[in-house]
């Protein structure tokens, strides 16, 4: 994803609010846009407006998608680290089972923790990618671990309540050990010195011979290598383990598989219906040449009112740029903002021939710049809850110039953030100095 305009780390846990059709300002002034604070998050809820709108076989499709959605939560926090979910069930155990004091400061502390480790995906920061620091002890922990019933605890076959303490301990408490989630430190070897899991007993080097080896300079239609596997060396030899039905991640992915097949049912068109077709047979086979045939169909269903990203997207995550975080967004058409963009996009030509820059920068031809404004219905894996208000896809370079691409604005996430926005610059109006904000946002092109 190409994320422009302001990318918002905000630090936004994003909840739906369906309302009636048409909404009016006096009554969007009443929504509550807040949710908490704590650390140093801010959380906003967002609006649906519009969603009434749609007919009935919209929202099921919508339903349905969403559903898709929903079952690649874990993928993501397991892609963050391979402790994560092991580390969140544990806590989540705890914060739920433990009968003892809940108002101790050890306790209020590990809230805080288990809701950063909800926001962030995993237990680094989801912008910086440092690890938390607890500000609860490991005693009280391992009280509180071994205080509840061992069948609520997330442990392997045969594993006691003490050896999981004894396992994900060090990883929570250890500031030495995946310190970072993300390391672009010069000098280092960045696969051994991130804590992501997408690589597996291989060094940097390793990895950049396997995929070196791989790619054809003279292909002018390349796939993104590496893009939905995680890299391991087994005996010896280095191996892709790729996700897909009956790979890594078959369960979460049998299961987007089951409510993709029920949204192909009810697409709005046979454009939309192809999409879904060859987004459900990447997933089946794997194959990043599938993948590819599903992005250049997505980039050319333009007519769709409803439409949606659901796959492994984003390298972000991926020290070497290669392997992609699972996500997904679930969208309508803002038919009344999209025609206002549409009237710029439709002059990309004349905007591109008068740019400030050199001839021989400039495109003889655009091509294919589709914009538009939709309304956010759900986000999820790692468009949530921290989100942008903007994305331009597909990634690959080829696809984008031959066949085009998608560039959106996220409306109802744009109207929650102006908001929170234009409550900071009052508040700085007011105040000649002001302490540090709880409030995170992180703005960049």
């Amino acid at each position: 994803m190409k994320k422009y305009a302001i990318s918002m780390a905000i630090t936004a846990t994003l909840l739906i609010s369906c309302g009636g059709a048409k909404t009016t300002t006096a009554e969007a002034d009443k929504f509550d846009y807040t949710v908490e604070q704590f650390a140093d998050l801010q959380l906003l809820r967002y609006r649906v407006p519009g969603f009434e709108e749609l007919s009935l076989q919209q929202k099921e499709l919508v339903y349905y998608l969403t559903e898709a959605a929903l079952q690649g939560r874990d993928i993501l926090f397991d892609q963050n680290g391979k402790y994560n979910l092991r580390i969140r069930r544990m806590l989540e155990a705890v914060y739920t089972n433990y009968q003892g004091d809940k108002t101790t400061p050890d306790f209020k502390n590990m809230e805080i923790y288990l809701k950063r480790v909800w926001f962030s995906n995993g237990i680094h920061h989801h912008y910086g990618s440092e690890k938390f620091v607890p500000a609860f002890t490991q005693e009280f922990l391992k009280q509180a671990v071994l205080s509840i019933d061992a069948a609520k605890l997330p442990l392997a076959e045969g594993q006691t309540a003490a050896q999981l303490c004894n396992d994900v301990f060090p990883i929570i408490f250890d500031s030495k050990i995946m310190t970072k989630r993300v390391n672009q430190a010069d000098g280092e070897d960045l696969v051994l010195t991130s804590a992501c899991n997408y690589y597996d007993g291989v060094t940097q080097k390793e990895a950049e011979d396997f995929y070196a080896s791989m790619k054809d300079p003279k292909d002018e239609t390349p796939i993104s290598y590496g893009l939905n596997s995680r890299l391991v060396k087994e005996d010896g030899k280095v191996q892709e383990k790729v996700w897909k039905v009956g790979g890594l991640y078959t369960q979460a992915i049998e299961k987007i598989v089951y409510w993709l097949k029920k949204a192909e049912g009810v697409a709005e068109n046979d454009a939309q219906k192809a999409v879904i077709s060859k987004l459900i047979a990447f997933y089946e086979s794997g194959s990043l040449k599938d993948y590819d045939e599903y992005s250049i169909l997505w980039v050319k269903d333009l007519n769709s009112r409803i439409d949606f990203v659901n796959g492994f997207t984003e390298s972000y995550g991926d020290p070497l740029g290669m392997k992609a975080s699972w996500e997904s967004l679930v969208n309508f058409k803002d038919l009344e903002a999209t025609h206002r963009t549409e009237v710029i996009s439709s002059n990309a030509q004349w905007f591109e021939d008068h740019s400030p820059v050199d001839k021989q920068y400039k495109k003889e031809i655009v091509k294919g710049v589709s914009a538009k404004v939709i309304t956010a219905a759900i986000l999820a894996g790692d468009l949530y809850p921290a989100t942008a208000i903007g994305i331009n896809l597909p990634n690959a370079n080829w696809i984008r110039a031959h066949h085009g691409s998608k560039s959106v604005t996220i409306g109802n996430i744009t109207d929650a953030t102006t908001r929170l926005l234009t409550v900071m610059v009052l508040m700085k109006n007011l105040f000649t100095t002001i302490p540090r904000s709880n409030v995170l946002i992180s703005m960049g092109i």
